[in-house]
C-alpha cells in the first residue's frame, strides 16, 4: 500500500514532468532492449565527460554538441547540427520527499497525466529496464506540439537512493531515430556513475584488510588493487586459484604492480554440505600463527567436491599440520570457539552490500576509485589486460 505523502510526491512529480514537457532521464543498463531500432549506427562519435557544477552528476555526450544547465538539476543537450533547436536530450534530477521504493506508481501516475494534457498522445512502449541495482522504466510515447507536430519522446526514469532521475530524449518524428544510439550511451554511462557513487561508500572498507593478521599479499603502496571475495567449498573458486591465482601472484603481485586482498563470502553452507564457514575461521587461526596465506593455498589445494564432507575440524587440522604451525592445540581451540565468526559475517555484508550474489567475484581498484567488480572464474588474460589497460591510464 503506498501511503497518501508518497501519492503526494508522485504527482507533484508528475506536474513537474508536464510543465517542462518531459518526464526526464536516467539510468540504463548494457542489457536494456530497445523496442524500437535505430536508422543510424552513429559510428565514430566521440564522447566527452560533463560534471555538473556541484560535482552530483556525471555522464558522457557527443564532443561539438552544447549543453545548457539551468541547475544542477536541469541539464539539456543539443545537437551542434540541429539547426531546428527541436531535438534534445534533457536530465533531470528531482528528490522525493519521501520514500519510495518503486517506479510503477510514478509510472502509472505519469501516464494518467499525459494521456489527459498532452496532445493526440500514443503510448508506443513502457517497461523496465534489467538492472540488478538501479531501479530504471523506459517509456515511448509520441504526441503533437503546439504547431501540430508529431513529436516523440523517449524517457527513461531512475530511482536512486533519494532522488528520481529522468532522462528524455525530444524530437520530431522525422528525425526522432537520427541519436537514439546517442541517448543510449548517455544513459548507460549515467547508468554506471550513479552505480559508481552509490558503491563509493564502500571503497574504503574494500581497502581495508579483514584483520591485522591477514594483510594484503603484494606492495601495500601499490597503485592497483584487485579483492575476491570467496567461499572455500565453491567449485569456481578452486578453478581461479588453479588456473589464474599463480599467474597474478608471479605477474603482478610479486612484481609490486597489484596487491591483492581475500575476503570470505560464505554461499555454500548450506543443507547438509557444510563446513565453508569454518574453513574461513580456520584460515585466521592460521593466521595468529604468521601462516594465513599458507592456509589459504593448502585449503584450495585440498578441494573435493559435493557431496563429499571434506571440511572438518581434522582435515583443517591436517592442513595446519601440513603447512607447519607450531601451536596446533591453539589453532583447534581457536577453531573450535568460531573465534572469528565476527570477521565472516562482516565479509559477508560487504559483499551482499556491494551487490554480489555469487562466488568467486572481484573487484579491481585504482587508488581509491572502484573500476569494476567481476563474477565467476575469471580467466588470467581477462586479469592481464585490465591490469595493463590500468598502468596505461
Amino acid at each position: 500500500m503506498i501511503h497518501l505523502s508518497c501519492v503526494r510526491t508522485i504527482f507533484s512529480v508528475v506536474m513537474l514532468f508536464v510543465t517542462v514537457l518531459t518526464f526526464s532521464i536516467v539510468t540504463i543498463d548494457v542489457n536494456a532492449q530497445w523496442t524500437l531500432p535505430s536508422t543510424t549506427e552513429q559510428q565514430g562519435i566521440q564522447y566527452t565527460t560533463f560534471e555538473n557544477s556541484d560535482s552530483s552528476i556525471k555522464l558522457d555526450y557527443p564532443e561539438g554538441w552544447t549543453f545548457a544547465e539551468n541547475s544542477p538539476s536541469d541539464i539539456i543537450f543539443h545537437p551542434s547540427d540541429d539547426n531546428s533547436k527541436n531535438t534534445i536530450i534533457k536530465l533531470q534530477v528531482m528528490p522525493l520527499q519521501s520514500k519510495v521504493l518503486s517506479l510503477q506508481p510514478i509510472v502509472d501516475a505519469t501516464l494518467k497525466n499525459k494521456a489527459e494534457t498532452l496532445n493526440n498522445f500514443i503510448l508506443l512502449d513502457s517497461a523496465p529496464i534489467p538492472n540488478e541495482k538501479i531501479s530504471t522504466h523506459k517509456l515511448l510515447y509520441t504526441y503533437t506540439d503546439a504547431n501540430n507536430s508529431r513529436i516523440n519522446q523517449l524517457d527513461f526514469g531512475t530511482l536512486n537512493n533519494d532522488k528520481l532521475y529522468i532522462l528524455s530524449y525530444i524530437a520530431d518524428s522525422k528525425k526522432f531515430y537520427d541519436y537514439v544510439d546517442v541517448a543510449d550511451t548517455m544513459m548507460f554511462s549515467l547508468s554506471k556513475n550513479l552505480e559508481q557513487a552509490a558503491l563509493s561508500k564502500f571503497i574504503p572498507e574494500l581497502l581495508k584488510p579483514v584483520s591485522d593478521i591477514a594483510q594484503p599479499l603484494g606492495d601495500p603502496n601499490a597503485d592497483i588493487t584487485l579483492v575476491e571475495f570467496a567461499d572455500y567449498r565453491c567449485p569456481f573458486c578452486h578453478k581461479f586459484h588453479e588456473e589464474s591465482f599463480d599467474k597474478i601472484k608471479s605477474n603482478f603481485v610479486d612484481t609490486g604492480k597489484v596487491k591483492y586482498l581475500f575476503k570470505d563470502f560464505v554461499v555454500n553452507d548450506r543443507g547438509e554440505y557444510k563446513g565453508s564457514a569454518q574453513a574461513s575461521m580456520a584460515s585466521y587461526c592460521a593466521a595468529e600463527q604468521g601462516k594465513y596465506w599458507d592456509f589459504l593455498k593448502e585449503t584450495y589445494k585440498n578441494f573435493k567436491p559435493e557431496p563429499q564432507h571434506w571440511v572438518t575440524l581434522e582435515s583443517l587440522t591436517q592442513f595446519a599440520n601440513n603447512i607447519k604451525i607450531q601451536d596446533i592445540e591453539k589453532f583447534k581451540n581457536c577453531v573450535e570457539t568460531k573465534k572469528y565468526e565476527d570477521i565472516i559475517e562482516k565479509n559477508k555484508l560487504l559483499a551482499t552490500s556491494l551487490g554480489l550474489t555469487g562466488t568467486p567475484s572481484f573487484a579491481i581498484l585504482k587508488g581509491d576509485h572502484l573500476q569494476t567488480l567481476m563474477p565467476g572464474a575469471i580467466p588470467y588474460q581477462v586479469f592481464e589486460s585490465t591490469f595493463a589497460a590500468l598502468q596505461s591510464q
